[in-house]
């Protein structure tokens, strides 16, 4: 799920708990120590309902409707016709709490620049537009893809013998220089969440209703924090 969902599950909690489930897709490895319990805990509450609503039989089934092209995205996509879905049902005041959170220091510095856009944009309000969520689908896809490309003229470079040591390229594993050639699974310039953006449009009343049967397992996992 994305930002609303994460919050809408853990908004009773406190702000360090809420904290915790928002930043959670910026923090890495099992080993939690450096947050404090609170912190770890919404971290640890977002890993557990990303891994239930993956796994969940009305998302496999989804992912049998959507075109074959943007299967492998899908999920990315559905996250965020979710926040559309519940945009509509969040108080302004809970908006507000939210921005105010991911305005905090401790933000991980991965996940900096998605907040600011976020903010600037207002999208935790904005993405009650049907429009401005497919936009900003369609925006994942081209920075997925920029990465494509930018990945796939290196790995050329690595595995050419006209690569120089100036070259912006360096060795993928820096203790041997041996340079190694990673396969794209996907055509670099391909944007299949793009692609797939007319199909959400048309397909938004099948989403809603897919939705309304997901989301009651999803609230069921709703619990105070246990710290």
């Amino acid at each position: 799920m994305n930002f609303l969902g994460h919050a809408r599950l853990s908004l009773a909690g406190s702000d360090n708990f809420l904290f915790g489930n928002l930043i959670a897709d910026g923090v890495r490895g099992s080993d939690l120590s450096d947050w404090s319990p609170e912190v770890e805990a919404g971290i640890r509450f977002h890993r557990r309902c990303d891994a239930v609503i993956d796994a969940h039989p009305e998302t496999r089934w989804l992912l049998t409707q959507v075109p074959p092209s943007s299967r492998r995205v899908a999920g990315i996509a559905f996250d965020m016709m979710w926040d559309h879905l519940l945009a509509a049902e969040m108080h302004d005041d809970d908006i507000e709490r939210l921005y105010r959170l991911l305005a905090r220091e401790e933000v991980p510095s991965r996940l900096s620049s998605l907040i600011e856009w976020i903010q600037v944009r207002d999208a935790l309000r904005r993405y009650q537009e049907l429009e401005f969520t497919l936009a900003t689908i369609a925006s994942i896809g081209e920075r997925m893809t920029a990465r494509r490309r930018l990945r796939q003229t290196s790995d050329t470079c690595q595995t050419s013998d006209t690569c120089k040591p100036s070259d912006t390229c360096k060795p993928s594993d820096s203790r041997n220089e041996r340079h190694t050639h990673k396969v794209v699974s996907l055509d670099a310039g391909a944007n299949p969440l793009a692609d797939m953006t007319p199909w959400l449009a048309d397909n938004r009343a099948m989403l809603e209703d897919s939705f309304a049967r997901l989301w009651p397992d999803m609230l069921a996992l709703r619990q105070p924090p246990a710290i």
